[in-house]
């Protein structure tokens, strides 16, 4: 009775690793995404504050035409900034999409066996109740037998 307990849990731990590290790849992606929008709030934020600040200091119309003409470097650097966010992002899921498809046939290489081994248990559990079941038949046959010659 122990011992088939232990294969059981070992057939269920067997199962059920595969989702443990589905799980524990979700997990590391969360942490990625979560890292990478941390830091380019960080990056934006700074970015704002810094524009704050020089808009803070126009004074005259010359300042505030040198602030004007900065604004395209802004731009570009927020356009940058973003397309670069975007890049990592899609490796991110680009990478955990591949891990993704290998845990997949991972997975059905395990359900596979799994399923094998119950079927040949099965088998095996038919083939020896049908030989207990058919020898046991022909004893009753032959004693109904005994019983009608007699």
């Amino acid at each position: 009775m122990q011992d088939q307990l232990n294969k059981s849990m070992q057939q269920f731990q067997k199962m059920m690793e595969p989702s443990r590290k589905l799980n524990a790849l979700l997990l590391d992606h969360a942490e990625k995404v979560a890292h990478l929008n941390i830091e380019a709030a960080r990056s934006y934020t700074e970015l704002a504050m810094e524009q704050m600040r020089k808009a803070l200091e126009v004074r005259d119309p010359e300042s505030f035409q040198s602030y004007l003409n900065d604004q395209g470097k802004v731009v570009q650097t927020v356009s940058n900034k973003i397309t670069e966010d975007a890049t990592q992002l899609a490796d991110i899921s680009k990478s955990t999409g591949e891990e993704v498809q290998k845990l997949a046939q991972e997975n059905v290489a395990v359900i596979s066996e799994t399923v094998k081994g119950q079927t040949e248990k099965a088998t095996k559990g038919r083939s020896s109740t049908s030989s207990s079941a058919s020898g046991s038949g022909s004893s009753s046959t032959s004693s109904s037998s005994s019983k009608k010659s007699a």
